[in-house]
């Protein structure tokens, strides 16, 4: 057997070391639907793409946020040798090439038999009835193996196994929800083949024995009947004598839990009597179309869970447009970053920022009930109508007055929405902040960590004709506001198990304050990184139950 090059992608450093086989193509990211998934903050949800090329494989960056690094330098699209070093962010990849045999090619089934004899001579194997049935139940296995069309999988049934047992009429149908045969789900149509030749019938046209295709859907069992003998499986009825048949074979299409149909061969055709031989290939027959119809319903199922993957995916693309990417670099008064990690693909928390005029700025966060397209859905309108909500508003308190009464009026099935929203001047420090059942806004100053800004209100979209109060701070220069969502402070360790003076095994206030201290000089985008990190060791070895969003602001003062 010859010997071809695998590739693997090497995961890992030491002992803890995993090879992942790249095969045909491989994508990878931090998205849920990536071949290889990467936790890491810098990686984007599908961020790159190893795949097989005339003359080995490449590395394509499939336009990520922070870019890939290969052996440290960037790249669009590189071939890659063996023990390149592929980097995205703090996650290393080594690229692998190992010589592995190839297994033989799987084609037709070819039977092959020597008959050695005492004397040492070679016998040529006798031809049998018994060998050509068995080579039909091989050839039938292998041609369902790797068929996942309905309907090309029961053409194959019929005219393997009829060809087999040289019948002269048969049909495959299905089983109604009464116990009554209906034809093919797919194609509305029922399969059959009459001497040879294949075609497609309404169940009208069909002419089958009642009695025997009840009984088999009935009961579960494999049924022959031969006119000629005697001892017969089952007696003579009213509907075999009418259609004159000679000769019955009918089994059921069955899975482990169930009977999907039966497949029904007979004859009209004297002296033309099914054996029992004939009766185990098409039972064989029978019980190998049930796992093949079902393997076929469940590739199909994937290949929709794919496509729907896909749109959830391009949602997220979408999603992320609402989301503030352009944080302002040309004001010396502030530093300000924010960033959400959805617990699923998609999510309903979100974050804004907004420069109300030149010495004014705004901070939202919030957190929309469930989670999914529906929270994103609501999470979307939320943030397009803040910005409506906020034009010529006195105060924070009538924003959220403004966008409880919109959401009042358009959410269903009792979606609500917690939120927090703050206003600073840059000139004086000064805060006004109105917050709708969220959690209190944290401020940092050094060493000291303390809460701010606590709920004045019920969260949006609850009742119309609520009313929330402003609250007002003033913050020095060198501090830092931090905004978060449950995600954060709920994350739990694994079984919910206690850690560090946390009795409900939450990451809580606790949690974050501690971050905040060690961090408490750096940046906003530094110090939301080091918090998410410290929340995946939190939870280590799973992830964070819920979206987890943060935006913070660090304040310089006026420029003078």
């Amino acid at each position: 057997m010859a010997s071809v090059q695998q590739a693997f992608l090497v995961t890992g450093a030491g002992g803890d070391h995993r090879r992942v086989p790249v095969g045909a193509s491989m994508t990878v990211g931090r998205g849920g639907s990536c071949d290889l998934v990467v936790r890491d903050l810098a990686a984007s949800r599908q961020h790159l793409e190893i795949r097989r090329v005339a003359h080995g494989y490449e590395c394509r960056d499939l336009d990520s946020r922070n870019g890939t690094l290969v052996n440290g330098e960037a790249i669009a699209v590189r071939r890659l040798d063996d023990g390149d070093e592929i980097r995205i962010g703090k996650t290393l990849l080594v690229f692998s090439l190992h010589n592995e045999i190839e297994a033989p090619p799987v084609g037709k089934t070819v039977f092959l038999q020597t008959i050695i004899e005492p004397s040492g001579s070679v016998k040529a194997p006798p031809s049998s009835r018994s060998k050509e049935l068995l080579e039909a139940a091989y050839t039938l296995m292998n041609s369902l193996s790797s068929n996942f069309n309905p309907c090309e999988l029961v053409d194959n049934i019929l005219s393997t196994t009829m060809r087999a047992v040289r019948a002269q009429r048969g049909a495959v149908l299905f089983a109604g929800g009464n116990g009554e045969l209906k034809p093919c789900p797919e194609c509305g149509h029922v399969h059959t083949i009459r001497d040879g030749i294949p075609r497609s019938a309404g169940l009208g046209e069909i002419e089958i024995s009642e009695s025997v295709a009840t009984r088999v859907l009935r009961n579960g069992e494999n049924v022959l009947y031969q006119s000629a003998r005697s001892d017969q499986v089952i007696d003579p009825s009213a509907s075999i004598a009418a259609l004159n048949l000679t000769s019955i074979l009918c089994v059921p299409i069955r899975t482990q839990n169930a009977i999907h149909g039966i497949l029904y061969i007979d004859t009209d055709v004297a002296d033309h009597d099914y054996s029992e031989d004939d009766m185990l290939l098409a039972a064989a027959a029978g019980n190998s179309a049930g796992l093949a119809l079902e393997n076929a319903r469940i590739h199909r199922d994937l290949l929709d869970k794919q496509r729907i993957d896909q749109d959830i995916e391009a949602a997220w693309t979408i999603q992320e447009g609402f989301l503030v990417r352009d944080w302002p670099i040309d004001d010396p008064r502030l530093d300000v970053y924010g960033l959400t990690r959805p617990a699923k693909v998609v999510g309903g928390d979100f974050y804004d920022f907004a420069r109300l005029d030149e010495d004014h700025v705004g901070l939202l966060i919030g957190d929309v009930s469930g989670k999914g397209v529906p929270a994103a859905l609501t999470m979307a309108l939320l943030l397009a109508e803040f910005r409506l909500c906020a034009t010529g508003a006195d105060s924070t308190a009538e924003v959220l007055r403004r966008l409880n009464e919109r959401m009042v009026g358009r959410s269903r099935r009792g979606t609500f929405c917690t939120a927090a929203l703050v206003a600073l001047n840059l000139r004086t420090g000064n805060l006004m902040a109105a917050n709708a059942g969220h959690h209190p806004v944290l401020r940092i100053s050094g060493d000291r960590v303390t809460t701010i800004l606590p709920a004045s209100g019920p969260p949006l979209g609850i009742l119309p004709g609520i009313d929330w109060s402003d609250d007002r701070e003033v913050i020095k220069p060198g501090e830092t506001l931090l905004l978060y969502t449950d995600g954060i402070a709920e994350a739990k360790r694994p079984n919910g198990e206690a850690t560090e003076g946390r009795d409900d095994g939450e990451y809580g206030v606790k949690g974050l304050e501690k971050v905040a201290r060690e961090r408490s000089g750096d940046g906003p985008q530094v110090l939301i990184e080091a918090i998410l990190d410290d929340v995946d060791r939190y939870c280590s070895p799973l992830a964070p139950h819920d979206d987890c969003t943060m935006i913070a602001l660090r304040y310089h003062g006026h420029a003078g």
